[in-house]
């Protein structure tokens, strides 16, 4: 994967199409309604809870399989299919959809607004940081900085090497994912803090060996 910039954007009343009806789907909707965006949802099929927030008006809901008329005057949107063939169709789609603009001196202007934020960049790891007062987002980074260093890049580095490897050996979604979370536990976490990368490492091949 490229290295990615980070940014945060302003999505407030803005258009997000998100497609798929799963649970991926359902915390992506979520955590887009928590920003005040403008969501329409495209799916042949919704679950339960996803259900619940088009009854209530919050989205839109397009009852349909995906086409890339879809996504036209989107400014985001999410792939959160089960189908990795049409995610990454989805996104091929929706390469170049909108230009970004920031400025360092204005709060609010036209189109698509995107603040920089303070960043902390260690190989593998970026940290950003946005508030509303520069200087403080500096100084959090600066302060979140100490305590995920060089370590958590190793960490890091060992944990994309792996995740391929288990996609490969493991089909399952829930599965893998079940996996994920007991490598990148709080206890894990803990060790890789208290014992660094080669302690930590020792244990996720301790879980692995489990499978």
């Amino acid at each position: 994967m490229a290295k990615l910039f980070p940014a945060f954007i302003d999505i407030k009343g803005k258009k997000c199409v998100v497609v798929g009806g799963g649970r991926v789907a359902e915390r992506k909707i979520k955590t887009l309604l928590h920003y005040g965006a403008r969501i329409t949802l495209i799916s042949p099929e919704i679950n339960e809870n996803i259900r619940k927030i088009v009854e209530k008006g919050q989205i839109e809901y397009i009852k349909k399989q995906f086409s890339k008329e879809d996504i036209d005057d989107a400014i985001l949107v999410v792939a959160a299919t089960s189908d990795e063939k049409l995610n990454a169709q989805i996104v091929k789609n929706a390469k170049f959809l909108v230009n970004c603009v920031t400025a360092t001196d204005v709060s609010e202007i036209g189109g698509l607004l995107y603040n920089v934020p303070a960043i902390f960049n260690k190989a593998d790891l970026t940290i950003a940081i946005s508030t509303d007062f520069p200087a403080l987002s500096k100084l959090l980074r600066d302060e979140i900085s100490k305590s995920y260093g060089k370590e958590f890049a190793l960490y890091l580095r060992y944990l994309k090497k792996l995740r391929k490897e288990i996609q490969k050996k493991i089909p399952e979604t829930k599965r893998r994912q079940e996996i994920f979370k007991k490598i990148a536990s709080k206890k894990i976490v803990s060790i890789l803090k208290q014992y660094g990368f080669k302690k930590a490492k020792q244990e996720v091949e301790k879980i692995l060996n489990e499978i």
